[in-house]
């Protein structure tokens, strides 16, 4: 037993060994397990805290710099519509001091004002090329104000609701922060985790579909940074960014500059086509201005050509003409010259030459040269200004650029300044924002990126520029048309012509003034100045002008200041005249002790010599050679001066020979200026014309002289018609034989007479007035024998009547 006992014992000693090895290798393996998952826990923990830190910072650092790019995204909108709102206030600023000068131009400086007017034909070049650059002044600054009120609310809106900071919410930073306890609910395996021999997982997505992840990339991070990539980079729905990917405050700026592009672009053209038609008119303005006023030659070319430089420079600055597809010849190289055939025209027009037609046809073919090429501006004015659609060009710094989808002209493309958005980065530029809401995930890139509306461009602007030159083209050929007409037919032939003297070759200057140095010591001073003095050589002759002047408004004044009972006028008698059959005469005129008595359409006429109230004999004669209607006649010595309707003057010399009197256009008296209801022309004592006339619509009688040395008609004063006025019959006027005086017939038959030399007298009723409520018609007066009276009138289309003083 006790063999078997040790030999057991033996065999036992071993496996009691063995198992206290096992265990002291367990223990020492627990014991290094634990080590190491402590060691890991450890590792790993400190892992995260320091990725929770990373976490936040990273979270404050991306908001960051995004809220940073964004205030540059809102800096890009202030700068684009500072470009366009500054440019816009620029031509503001132009086209309102340009009104003041282009109003100065037509109103207060117009020309016409201070001395005679310039031609017709130059006229037309003036006041077309000045209202059509008003036409553009108003044009470009209504468009320039729409286009800078645009942008700036364009900006406004965008700023205000699109092109905003990217500020987290609390949640989002609630989000963003970690706490320690967070590890523990972290994963086992990512808690123990044994660094170098567990590598970290690949970088995966879950897949909202599936379920399942979904790898994304070879990086292993821990699964934390999975869960904050899920948690706080999550996709929004935004376009992942790609190398043609913009930033969407250009592609929604872009859409917004279809609003106002167009209005800043013809703003900018309309400039340019003012100051053309500007720079032509005050040129033209300024040759007209010292040809007729200073009466000047040579400065009217300097200024023309510096005026024509400035118009030259401006064209070839601002247009780049196509190389192909203009329907129109460059005539921006010639329309800058066409003021030099203006002056070559008014060089000849006013020189001393005599007026020749063929000097005639050289001012009229200047004309027309200038005219034409006006109007072929005018088209290629249209031309030049029509959009067209062109490829898109490359981007060039410091260029403006703008895309294909807007209708630029070709010709102005460089000279707009536009600026769009672009539409794509430049390389190694990104965008941020796009970054944050597209995230990492693949969900970003299903969506489409934000472009531009798609609208039709905004063309409202060029359909506006595009009426304003048509309307251009169609004055020119509309002052073409009349300028047809009127050389064809005579220079103002549809105006009324009052005071207006005809001048060679081309135009008639409204009226001779009273200081005009023609025929005077100041005909030579050209420049003005010589003319603040009265030489002594014409001192008495320009007193004696003065004189007769102004002394019909001083007796006028005067006789209001009297008192006096005015004397009672005879009443005249009706004389026994056995009229001719066909005669129904309708004015008088006298010489000595005989009455002529005419027929003022007819032309018919008798001769009648008055013995008290009786006649001594009728002899009957017609006319010849008139035509028109005869207003007044005046008999002297010399023969019979007749005053037509028209204006026009004619002369009957001698006496009627076998029943006819032979008249003749007078080749000294000019026609008197039209309008006339009444009028008389006679000669005085020396042989000048004196006139007296009464225009339609008024209501006193004007008197002029014949200034023989300018062949034209001036002021020499003004007569009251006494007595009340009627609105359907003038007054009646004729001359004594010399000129002496007046008579004046009104319509209630009374018959004044008034005094025309110097100190003659105020008026004298030398005939009364028809009782109350009679029927006569009464036609002229004349005054014949001593200081007799004959008066003439008809009563219900009866024979004439005629009466005389006792």
């Amino acid at each position: 037993q006790r063999a078997l006992k040790r030999s057991r014992t033996k065999e036992h000693r071993p496996t009691n060994a063995s198992t206290a090895m096992t265990s002291i290798l367990a223990a020492e393996a627990v014991g290094a397990a634990t080590a190491a998952a402590h060691g890991a826990f450890n590792y790993n923990r400190a892992n995260f805290m320091f990725d929770a830190g990373m976490r936040w910072a990273r979270f404050n650092t991306g908001y960051g710099q995004a809220m940073g790019q964004v205030s540059q995204y809102r800096e890009d909108i202030r700068d684009l519509t500072e470009f366009t709102v500054t440019k816009a206030d620029t031509y503001h600023t132009v086209g309102t001091i340009c009104f003041v000068l282009n109003f100065q131009t037509i109103m207060a400086g117009r020309l016409g004002v201070h001395g005679p007017a310039p031609p017709g034909w130059i006229m037309g070049m003036y006041w077309t090329n000045i209202c059509s650059a008003l036409m553009f002044l108003v044009t470009f600054t209504w468009m320039a104000m729409h286009s800078g009120a645009r942008a700036n609310a364009g900006a406004a809106y965008m700023l205000t609701r699109n092109v905003r900071l990217p500020i987290p919410t609390p949640k989002m930073l609630d989000e963003a922060r970690m706490t320690g306890n967070e590890f523990e609910k972290q994963r086992v395996l990512d808690v123990f985790r044994i660094p170098f021999i567990a590598p970290a997982p690949k970088d995966s997505i879950e897949d909202p579909e599936s379920g399942q992840r979904v790898q994304t990339g070879e990086r292993r991070m821990p699964r934390w940074y999975h869960d904050e990539v899920s948690e706080l980079r999550k996709d929004e729905g935004g376009a992942a960014p790609s190398p043609t990917s913009n930033p969407e405050h250009f592609e929604l700026y872009r859409g917004l500059q279809e609003e106002w592009w167009c209005y800043d672009v013809y703003a900018r053209i309309g400039i340019l086509f003012f100051f053309s038609h500007w720079l032509a008119a005050i040129s033209l303005y300024s040759m007209c201005h010292v040809f007729c006023e200073l009466r000047c030659l040579w400065p009217a070319w300097t200024v023309v050509a510096m005026f024509s430089t400035a118009q030259y420079n401006i064209l070839q600055l601002d247009i780049v003409a196509p190389k192909e597809g203009s329907r129109m010849p460059p005539m921006e190289k010639v329309v800058p010259f066409v003021p030099f055939l203006a002056v070559a025209g008014m060089s000849i027009d006013y020189s001393v030459l005599d007026p020749h037609p063929f000097w005639v046809g050289c001012i009229y073919t200047l004309g027309w040269l200038g005219y034409i090429i006006y109007f072929l501006w005018a088209l290629r004015m249209f031309d030049l200004a029509s959009p067209k659609f062109e490829e898109e060009r490359p981007e060039v710094p410091g260029q403006a650029w703008t895309p294909t989808e807007w209708p630029l002209p070709p010709a102005f493309r460089n000279a707009v300044y536009l600026i769009s958005a672009p539409k794509r980065l430049e390389p190694g530029q990104t965008c941020l924002l796009q970054e944050m809401k597209a995230a990492k995930g693949e969900q970003g890139n299903k969506v489409p990126q934000k472009r531009a509306r798609e609208v039709q461009p905004a063309m409202l602007p060029w359909k506006l520029f595009r009426g304003a030159l048509i309307t251009t083209c169609s004055m020119w050929v509309l002052i073409m048309c009349g300028r047809g007409f009127e050389q064809v037919n005579g220079e103002r032939y549809l105006l009324k012509q009052e005071g207006r003297v005809e001048r060679w070759p081309s135009h008639m200057q409204p009226w001779m003034a009273p200081w005009t140095r023609k025929g005077s010591r100041q005909e030579t001073c050209h420049a003005g100045g010589c003319d603040r003095r009265l030489s002594s050589s014409d001192v008495s002759s320009t007193a004696q002008q003065l004189i007769a002047t102004l002394a019909p408004l001083v007796q006028a004044f005067d006789a209001q200041n009297e008192r006096h009972v005015e004397p009672i006028a005879p009443k005249l008698k009706s004389a026994e005249v056995s009229w001719p059959a066909s005669l129904s005469p309708s004015l008088l005129a006298s010489r000595g002790d005989e009455v002529l008595a005419l027929d003022r359409v007819t032309g018919r006429g008798a001769l009648l010599r008055l013995v008290g109230v009786a006649h001594a004999g009728v002899s009957e004669f017609v006319l010849k050679g008139l035509e028109g209607e005869i207003l007044g006649a005046a008999w002297d010595n010399a023969g019979l001066v007749l005053t037509l309707a028209g204006g026009a003057i004619a002369e009957c010399a001698g006496l009627p020979a076998d029943g006819a009197w032979s008249c003749i256009r007078s080749g000294v008296a000019p026609a008197l200026p039209s309008g006339l209801a009444s009028a008389v022309v006679g000669r005085d004592a020396t042989g000048k014309f004196r006139a007296a006339v009464v225009y339609d619509g008024d209501d006193s009688v004007t008197l002029l002289d014949l200034l023989s040395e300018a062949a034209a008609w001036l002021p020499a004063g003004e007569v009251h018609v006494p007595g009340a006025k009627s609105p359907t019959h003038a007054p009646q006027l004729s001359l004594t034989s010399l000129a002496q005086e007046i008579l004046i017939a009104t319509a209630d038959g009374a018959v004044h007479r008034r005094p025309l030399m110097l100190g003659g007298g105020a008026s004298e009723k030398v005939a009364a007035a028809a009782p109350a409520g009679s029927a006569r018609k009464w036609f002229t007066a004349c005054s014949f024998g001593a200081d007799r009276v004959a008066h003439l009138a008809s009563h219900h289309g009866a024979r004439p009547e005629l009466f005389v003083s006792a």
